[in-house]
C-alpha cells in the first residue's frame, strides 16, 4: 500500500526545496556577479604586453626628441603619455581636423601603421626647417597642411620611423617604407573603422610651445609577434645587443696603427748652450744606464720600461704602468 505524505511532511518538503533551489529570481540576480565585455572594444593584449610596450614606446620618444633637437636646432622634448586601445573609428574622432597622417609599412607587421603629426606640431617644424629663429609660442588661427609642408616634413616623418624601427630592434627587426602622406582623414580609411587598435599617444614641446604626436598600430598586427613582446626579453636583449656592438668596436681597434717612442731622459740647457751645440757634443741625461725609461703612445706617457737589445737592436722592455704622480706635464 502506498504511503500518503501528510500536510506537515508536504509543508517541509516545500520549505526544503525554497532553500536549496528555490528562491525567486530577483534574490539570485543580486548575488551573481556580472563583467561587462565591449565585443566592439575587446582588451587585445595582456598586462606584460603593456609594459613592454611601454618600455619600447618610451624609449622611441626618447630617442626621437634627442635627433629631432638635432635636426631642428632647438630644444624639443618628446614624452609618451598613453598607450591606448581603442577602435579605429574612435582614434580618428580623437585627432583634429586637418592634421598629418603618414601611413607606413612596417614589415613583418602584417597592416600598415599610422604616424600622425598635430598641425601645430607640424607648423612649428616646417617654419624652423625653412630657417624661422623660433617658433610662435601662442600661435593663432586655424593651420592648414599644405602639400608643400608634407614634403618639408618629410624628413620628420622619416626620422621618427627610423627611430620607432630601433626602438623596436630589441624585440623585432622592422623594414619601414613611407607609403603616403596626407590630411584627407575623413575621405581615406586605411582601417576598417570597428578594427581594434593601439594607439600610442607623445607629448612633443618644442621651444616652449606643446603639441601632440601619436602612433597608431592595428591591433592584429601587434598580436603576431607578441612572442617578443615579454618584458625580460626586452630588456636583456638589448643588453645582450650593447655587448655585442661593444665587443664589435673593441675589436675594430685591434689594428688600429699608433706611434711609439721612447724617452731616455730628461735635462735642462741654458739658451745660450742651445744654440752653440754642435756636430759632435755629448748632452748628459740623468738617466742610468739599467734606469727606467718612459713609454710614449700617441703622445700620452704610458709604460715604464728598461732598455735593451732585440735581435741587434735597441729595445724597450716594459716593466709597468705609469702612475699619473710620474707623467711630467
Amino acid at each position: 500500500m502506498v504511503d500518503i505524505l501528510s500536510q506537515e511532511e508536504i509543508n517541509a518538503l516545500i520549505d526544503t526545496y525554497k532553500a536549496t533551489g528555490g528562491q525567486d529570481d530577483s534574490h539570485r540576480g543580486s548575488e551573481r556577479q556580472v563583467r561587462v565585455y565591449d565585443f566592439a572594444r575587446p582588451d587585445k593584449f595582456s598586462k606584460d604586453h603593456l609594459r613592454s610596450l611601454n618600455v619600447i614606446h618610451g624609449k622611441h620618444g626618447a630617442a626621437f626628441s634627442a635627433a629631432l633637437s638635432a635636426l631642428l636646432r632647438i630644444g624639443t622634448q618628446v614624452e609618451l603619455l598613453a598607450l591606448d586601445q581603442l577602435t579605429y573609428r574612435e582614434y580618428c574622432a580623437s585627432v583634429p581636423n586637418g592634421t598629418m597622417f603618414a601611413e607606413v609599412s612596417l614589415e613583418p607587421l602584417t597592416s600598415n601603421a599610422i604616424f600622425e603629426f598635430n598641425p601645430l606640431f607640424a607648423s612649428m617644424c616646417v617654419d624652423l626647417l625653412a630657417g624661422a629663429p623660433t617658433v610662435l609660442n601662442n600661435p593663432s588661427g586655424e593651420i592648414e597642411i599644405t602639400d608643400v609642408d608634407k614634403a618639408v616634413m618629410r624628413p620628420v616623418v622619416e626620422l621618427a620611423l627610423k627611430k620607432y624601427v630601433e626602438a623596436w630592434a630589441s624585440c623585432i627587426e622592422l623594414k619601414p617604407e613611407v607609403i603616403s602622406i596626407m590630411t584627407e582623414s575623413n575621405t581615406r580609411q586605411i582601417l576598417l573603422p570597428a578594427e581594434a587598435v593601439l594607439v600610442c599617444g607623445y607629448e612633443v614641446t618644442v621651444g616652449e610651445t606643446e603639441s601632440m604626436i601619436s602612433i597608431c598600430l592595428p591591433a592584429s598586427a601587434v598580436e603576431s609577434v607578441l612572442p617578443a613582446l615579454t618584458l625580460g626579453r626586452t630588456l636583456n636583449s638589448s643588453s645582450r645587443r650593447t655587448d655585442i656592438n661593444n665587443e664589435a668596436l673593441r675589436q675594430s681597434f685591434d689594428y688600429v696603427d699608433v706611434d711609439c717612442f721612447a724617452v731616455l731622459g730628461r735635462t735642462s740647457l741654458t739658451l745660450e748652450e742651445v744654440v752653440n751645440i754642435e756636430v759632435g757634443d755629448l748632452i748628459k741625461l740623468p738617466t742610468k744606464a739599467n734606469g727606467e725609461v718612459e713609454m710614449w703612445v700617441e703622445n700620452v706617457p704610458t709604460f715604464a720600461g728598461t732598455l735593451g737589445i732585440s735581435d741587434k737592436k735597441l729595445a724597450v722592455r716594459i716593466a709597468r704602468p705609469m702612475d699619473k704622480s710620474e707623467i711630467i706635464a
